[in-house]
């Protein structure tokens, strides 16, 4: 699934929560008209993205319930979900500030200047003091700009941010973005022979050289997304169908199965992260393989269980 996708998909999801919790009880078809989709299916699988929504615990109890009986949609212990946010002054400052900050970057789609003039106007009315807000822009950007528009490699010194081994590389520049407080390039890595992303407070040297390439056919990526390493935890695991949305949004091999299950295989420098992924599954998953992961779940089952074991 592409980010912008990605992105309008969460937009809608966030759109159809408070609606549905406002009218506990709706009808599917109603929700299925009003929000746009294409047919139930299509929402009963965001339902069951916001199923694995909560608070942080992720126990059963900090776990949003959805319940689709009869055409009749309930959605219960989201009750931080059931009303408008109700910010503080320093949270809608800092929320303005992220919002302006990205905004600078020129990566910032219509709706985010629209809720940012929506919230400037509260956080600071007309007739109050200015406020602004700046990004720090290294110099490198500014050269690696230049690189990209005229098609030129790049010479780059980069100190790696899990080994900090420092290595040399060429790289054919696609896109030089602001995302998570950081500046960063993506591009084709000459040295790995494939799409890579670097930090650019991590280059420590750097040359625009006379070789050229073509412009990529494939758009630039604007956001940083998790990529595998070495010492990362792997994990397979057999997924029923109606849980095949898992894959559009975290990073995996699928290899689709004759039943119409898929296979799964992810990497996770967590092994905590694969094992709460595969409880809140629960019955949809089976065949799991990754010994770390398999004990680090196990854990977590006990640990739940005796949460909500009845006292002695």
């Amino acid at each position: 699934m592409t980010a912008d996708r990605t992105t309008q998909r969460l937009g809608r999801i966030l759109a159809v929560l408070p609606w549905i919790i406002e009218h506990d009880g709706a009808d599917t078809d109603d929700v299925v008209e009003r929000f746009g989709y294409k047919d139930t299916a299509e929402l009963v699988r965001d339902l069951h993205v916001v199923f694995m929504t909560g608070l942080p615990g992720y126990g059963p109890g900090d776990l949003i319930d959805v319940d689709i009986f009869e055409d009749e949609v309930h959605i219960d212990a989201a009750e931080y979900f059931s009303r408008p946010l109700r910010l503080t002054a320093p949270e809608a400052l800092g929320l303005l500030a992220a919002g302006m900050t990205l905004i600078q970057s020129d990566q910032a789609p219509e709706a985010l200047h629209s809720a940012v003039e929506k919230l400037s106007r509260v956080v600071a009315p007309d007739d109050a003091d200015t406020v602004y807000f700046d990004v720090p822009t290294p110099g490198a950007v500014g050269t690696l700009r230049e690189a990209i528009t005229q098609r030129r490699v790049v010479r780059i010194g980069y100190v790696g941010m899990a080994s900090n081994a420092r290595t040399v590389r060429d790289v054919e520049g696609h896109s030089v973005f602001f995302n998570l407080g950081n500046w960063y390039l993506s591009g084709l890595c000459r040295l790995a022979g494939g799409s890579r992303i670097f930090r650019v407070d991590r280059i420590d040297t750097l040359e625009i050289l006379q070789d050229t390439y073509d412009r990529p056919d494939v758009a630039p990526q604007t956001m940083v997304q998790y990529q595998a390493n070495e010492s990362d935890e792997q994990v397979s695991f057999t997924l029923d169908p109606d849980a095949s949305w898992v894959v559009e949004y975290y990073p995996a091999d699928v290899e689709q199965l004759p039943s119409g299950s898929l296979r799964v295989t992810m990497s996770v420098a967590d092994p905590l992260v694969a094992a709460r992924l595969l409880l809140q599954l629960g019955d949809t998953v089976s065949e799991i393989d990754g010994p770390a992961i398999e004990s680090t779940l196990t854990d977590l089952s006990e640990r739940i269980l005796a949460r909500y074991a009845s006292p002695k």
